[in-house]
């Protein structure tokens, strides 16, 4: 049977079923098209977005290659920062080691081991000073080589030099901890004796006396002996170093007068004033 022999109404119903399937597959083309117009904006996104992975990639490389360089260069400083540490270190201590040999060369006698004048005073003051506050005891003694120019004169200076040394040890070792033991000029020497009563004060100076008169000079061949003459005194509370030094030297000068090798306990009237 041909079309022409349908009838309209046949003939319409054809015409509406291929229309709409004609529809149909344009409605698919158009999503289609849709789809096709998505997958190219998500590829068109993929691409950008691994663009931008990429750029990130390689900043993110560069960084890390910056962050490298400036780690080796931070190292490279704190090497030289240690060296520079280590050569400050040691100037530091070179610096103290050579500020205590100062303090030391002002402080100590050379020669004998004892302190200098100078420091010895120092000390003496800050001794006097806790014996007004707290009212320890505190005495003083003032000593001098009997007939030392005898020693210079025979057996020259050199000789003279090592009876200081010996006197200077013998002096030392008699005293106590926390005594201080100065050369206050020549072959005149100063004791320091804190917290110590009169009696106890004569009796390490009668033992020094006693030690220096039986230890000997050796001198190359010969056998030098000599003895010491020491003056005591007890210090008031209120009383100056100064003034005590002068009634301890004037103890020793009645010492010299009164035969020499003895200890002269000074009183409070025995000054020149």
């Amino acid at each position: 049977m041909s079309s022409n022999d349908l009838q309209p109404q046949e003939s319409y119903s054809l015409y509406a079923h291929e229309e709409s399937v004609i529809r149909q597959a344009e409605s698919m083309l158009g999503k289609l098209d849709e789809v096709s117009n998505g997958v190219r904006v998500l590829a068109q996104a993929y691409r950008e977005g691994y663009r931008e992975t990429v750029r990130l990639v390689r900043i993110s490389d560069r960084m890390q290659e910056d962050l490298h360089a400036a780690n080796r260069t931070l190292m490279d400083q704190a090497v030289d920062l240690q060296r520079l540490n280590d050569v400050l270190h040691q100037e530091i201590e070179r610096r103290e080691a050579l500020e205590h040999e100062l303090r030391r060369i002002a402080s100590v006698d050379e020669l004998t081991g004892t302190h200098t004048r100078r420091h010895v005073l120092e000390l003496g003051e800050h001794e006097q000073r806790r014996r007004s506050r707290h009212g320890h005891e505190l005495a003083i003694l003032m000593m001098d080589l009997d007939h030392f120019k005898r020693i210079n004169d025979g057996f020259g200076h050199a000789a003279g030099d090592q009876v200081l040394r010996d006197f200077g040890f013998l002096l030392r070792s008699s005293l106590r901890k926390g005594d201080i033991a100065g050369r206050f000029g020549g072959e005149e020497f100063l004791a320091i004796l804190p917290e110590t009563d009169p009696a106890t004060a004569q009796s390490i100076a009668e033992r020094l006396c006693e030690r220096v008169r039986e230890n000997r000079t050796l001198w190359k061949d010969q056998s030098l002996a000599v003895t010491v003459s020491i003056g005591l005194v007890a210090v008031d509370r209120d009383e100056s170093l100064d003034r005590a030094i002068a009634r301890a030297d004037r103890a020793l000068y009645l010492a010299k007068r009164a035969g020499r090798d003895r200890v002269m306990v000074g009183s409070d009237l025995d000054t020149d004033e």
